[in-house]
């Protein structure tokens, strides 16, 4: 099963290096095109004293200049790729930033 790790090697390979950061907008390149991820705290699951699966909720944001579906189905291929849950959460225009925002929450299964 994937990790953190994988989500972010993969969607760098998709986006460029530069253009895949972690963070919100503040940490974003100077581009249209850019995607960033952040966590949401989530919970560990415990029984007996010993932690035996570890959750983790992340925000996979991608930001262009208009609404990309092929770029959205490359995104949405590699979490299928990877065994990573994921759902569209957001998808629209943003007026102020003269920009198109799509936001998956994606959910990361560390088993023990």
């Amino acid at each position: 099963m994937a990790g953190r790790i994988d989500l972010v090697r993969g969607m760098k390979e998709i986006l460029g290096d530069r253009y895949f950061v972690y963070g919100g907008y503040d940490s974003r390149p100077d581009s249209t095109v850019y995607g960033n991820y952040a966590e949401i705290p989530g919970d560990d699951y415990f029984a007996d004293d010993k932690r035996l699966l570890k959750v983790r909720h992340y925000i996979v944001r991608l930001v262009t200049d208009h609404k990309d579906f092929v770029l959205e189905d490359t995104i949405e291929t590699l979490f299928d790729t990877l065994d990573i849950a994921y759902q569209q959460i957001t998808h629209e225009h943003v007026k102020t930033e003269k920009s198109y925002c799509t936001e998956w929450e994606v959910v990361i299964l560390e088993p023990r």
